[in-house]
């Protein structure tokens, strides 16, 4: 075997050398794996909520580690307490079933988190106004300066009354015959006279409309 020269590392050290190196990438290996963060809480979001009957809501689970820290890839496993109110999809969509209120719950690695879930009918849609009278239909003549009340009469497609809250406008043909004011918060309307002629009074509501014809005497 030949000998070292002075100053050469020997074949020993050389392997010493190796495996520390050896060593130390293999500790710098494992630190590298980062090792998996403890669930702390799981909260429901929104906490509370209403839905109606077959009406659908999104819920989410938002899940925090010991730190703090929001872990947004945790497997969430969601369950409703009165399935006969309520029911919920393996990600969260929430289903109104009945009038109720029920609890669901978002689960995470041993850790929940609740919600509130009430459940509402449907509130009843609007009737459509499929008519409108003019109430008189046929209004006496009236002089000059003379008032006339006219009530305009809203109604649905079955020829009912439709209670107040809809928008009524008034319009008059000739306003320098006969002019029409509405009173606020009703369906009626005043027509004044103004000179002598003839004039058509329209009351409109919801694209429905009736008019009647006013005669202003001398």
């Amino acid at each position: 075997m030949r000998e070292s020269l002075p100053g050469e590392a020997g074949p020993v050290r050389s392997l010493v050398c190796g495996a520390v190196l050896a060593i130390a990438a293999c500790s710098s290996s494992l630190n590298d794996v980062s090792t998996p963060r403890e669930v702390a809480t799981v909260a429901v979001s929104p906490s509370a909520s209403s839905v109606s009957i077959g009406g659908r809501l999104s819920l989410s689970a938002v899940v925090q580690d010991t730190a703090g820290n929001t872990l947004t890839d945790a497997d969430v496993f969601w369950s409703v307490q009165d399935a006969s109110v309520a029911s919920i999809s393996d990600d969260g969509v929430v289903t109104g079933v009945a009038p109720g209120t029920t609890q669901v719950s978002a689960n995470v690695a041993g850790k929940s988190g609740i919600g509130t879930i009430t459940v509402q009918r449907a509130a009843a849609p609007s009737v459509a106004v499929a008519s409108v009278t003019i109430s008189p239909s046929k209004p006496p003549a009236i002089g000059k300066n003379d008032n006339l009340t006219l009530t305009a009469v809203p109604k649905d497609a079955s020829g009912r009354d439709i209670g107040p809250g809809r928008a009524v406008t008034w319009i008059s043909s000739d306003p320098s015959v006969a002019s029409v004011t509405a009173k606020t918060g009703t369906y009626s309307a005043t027509v004044k006279g103004n000179k002598e002629g003839a004039v058509t009074i329209t009351a409109t509501s919801e694209g429905k409309s009736a008019s009647v014809t006013v005669t202003v005497k001398h």
